[in-house]
């Protein structure tokens, strides 16, 4: 175990409090911001999508023959 595990005194149980609110304070804030903000809400234009989707499904293809002709060999 870790010191932090095992060192547990009464002044870092009553910060406790604070820092849950705290948190709880920053999450809101966090969730309230808007979609555009939001780095992860990016859209991909179907073109690019299809071109990807038709380059894994090649590459899947090239793998299973390749797989089919070692062991059969």
């Amino acid at each position: 175990m870790s010191e932090r595990d095992t060192d547990f005194s009464a002044s870092t149980e009553s910060s406790a409090g604070t820092d849950s609110s705290r948190s709880t304070a920053e999450f809101r804030a966090f969730a309230s911001g808007s979609e555009a903000e939001q780095p992860w809400n990016m859209r991909a234009p179907a073109r690019k999508v299809a071109l990807l989707a038709g380059i894994v499904v090649a590459a899947a293809i090239v793998l299973a023959i390749v797989a089919v002709t070692v062991l059969n060999a």
